[in-house]
């Protein structure tokens, strides 16, 4: 006898069966016919570290210049004549390396043929899961705990965290989720900004959690470097945790730690390698992939994520507030911000924890808190397409506000270079999100008892000298 489905279930395939066929529509005749040209001399281009270009693959479509440039605004590729063929072509630089590329990998969510496509981080995983001497450790996004189980038929924005922690398990190691790190850095970024605020130190002050964001602050406005924050990201903070102070309680070395980190986004695989994330001269995070690689890594194993049951993540890094899951957001970092830097100055909890105005999809969102009689302007740039007139107000002294989060893909990172393209979207992940940090009874990452434990045996306070040692960075020009 067949099993009875449900209407929810029959509207849900029917919905992933639509989209196949729509995609099969749409890139089919593209990915399927075609006739893969002679790899060339100088066709692969490996020499950025989230993404890279295999051209002998390439259809000529166009998409990936069509995103580069129309919608995030960086003008890099574009379609030029190669061997009689139609391709895509950088605009300058023999290689992505010697291009402003941010590594933010929109080109390659997009690309429908594999000519773009998102730096291998999978090697170096399976090579450590199946090396009995490595101690393994697991960090997974807020985002991605809304977004992988597109990849096995749940729908878009369902909180499949319990799943990830069950199959780590299965996996090997330990698993955390980096809204723990997300509270660290708000911990960290909120005491760094009240402390700006008050020494009357040049305005704006600029979040820089996002690493596609900070490359191109790198890259294009090294003049800004003095407004972005010294705090690392929050992978990077869960990062130093995990190679500095997890050793100490589970009496491992360091050195033994393999830590790969599932985010949504590719610009971290770079981040992941910057020397100056290293803790004790030891890389934080030792690899890097994304949702969909995660997904390709359960498959070859034969792990179904929807047939697996909850489990608890590991206990020592545990405990996580809403505003550590909002971070997966365009404004999520930015209404966290402004729950912990209110409470910082006034000593009380906002009435109204939520910041409607800073949600949604709009490129350039604002609100504005009063806190301690300080009037405190916020404003949020969705996508790197929309910075480039809020960084010239900067330069010439003409801006007005006082804190700024940039997200360099749209929608944050619930669209991320290194989420899945057909299924679910960017608003449907953010409800999501916030339908989380709605239901969960620690709103502020300040009350977020876990952490207060550790600053008091480890940490001591935000912005201490220990906290300055592991938690925060420096950042430097690379104008080319």
């Amino acid at each position: 006898m067949s099993k009875k489905i449900t209407r929810r279930e029959f509207l849900r395939d029917s919905l992933y069966a639509a989209a196949g066929m729509a995609a099969l529509c749409t890139f089919g005749k593209n990915i399927f016919p075609f006739e893969k040209a002679a790899a060339a001399e100088g066709a692969v281009d490996l020499t950025s570290l989230s993404i890279s270009r295999d051209m002998s693959k390439c259809i000529g479509c166009g998409r990936c210049a069509e995103i580069c440039t129309g919608t995030q605004g960086l003008d890099i590729l574009t379609l030029g004549e190669k061997d009689g063929r139609t391709v895509s072509t950088l605009k300058y630089g023999s290689c992505l390396s010697e291009t402003k590329c941010i590594g933010c990998g929109q080109c390659a969510r997009v690309c429908p043929s594999g000519a773009i496509s998102v730096k291998d981080g999978l090697t170096a995983v399976n090579d450590a899961l199946n090396d009995n001497s490595k101690y393994i450790v697991w960090q997974f996004a807020p985002s991605v705990q809304h977004i992988i189980g597109e990849e096995f038929r749940i729908l878009s924005g369902v909180d499949v965290s319990g799943k990830l922690a069950a199959a780590a398990e299965l996996l090997g190691g330990r698993a955390y989720r980096t809204d723990f790190g997300a509270d660290i850095t708000i911990m960290e970024e909120a005491a760094e900004f009240v402390e700006c605020l008050n020494s009357g130190v040049k305005k704006p002050f600029m979040t820089s959690c996002c690493p596609g964001w900070v490359n191109y602050v790198e890259l294009n406005y090294p003049e800004l470097i003095p407004h972005l924050s010294s705090c690392k990201s929050p992978m990077e903070m869960l990062g130093a945790l995990i190679k500095d102070y997890l050793p100490q309680k589970y009496n491992v070395s360091a050195s033994d730690i393999f830590h790969i980190a599932v985010m949504p986004c590719t610009a971290k695989k770079y981040e992941a390698r910057r020397a100056e994330m290293n803790i004790s001269g030891i890389q934080a995070v030792d690899a890097v992939i994304t949702v969909t690689e995660f997904k390709n890594l359960l498959l070859s194993r034969n792990i179904d994520l929807t047939v697996l049951p909850d489990k608890a993540f590991d206990t020592l890094f545990d405990g996580t507030s809403g505003s550590g899951r909002i971070f997966g957001a365009s404004g999520g970092v930015c209404e966290a911000a402004l729950r912990t830097v209110y409470y910082n100055i006034t000593g009380h909890e906002l009435d109204n924890a939520e910041f409607s105005e800073l949600r949604g999809s709009g490129a350039v969102k604002t609100a504005e808190l009063t806190a301690g009689g300080k009037t405190i302007r916020a404003c949020v740039v969705n996508g790197i397409g929309n910075i480039k007139t809020i960084a010239e107000s900067i330069l010439n002294g003409t801006c007005e506000y006082d804190f700024i989060e940039v997200m360099a893909c749209p929608g944050g990172c619930a669209g991320g270079g290194g989420t899945p393209l057909l299924f679910g979207d960017a608003g449907v992940r953010h409800r999501g999100m916030y339908s989380y940090d709605a239901h969960n009874s620690v709103h502020s990452s300040h009350n977020n008892e876990t952490l207060a434990d550790i600053y008091s045996e480890y940490l001591s306070n935000p912005c201490s000298e220990k906290s300055e040692e592991l938690l925060h960075t420096t950042y430097r020009e690379r104008r080319q």
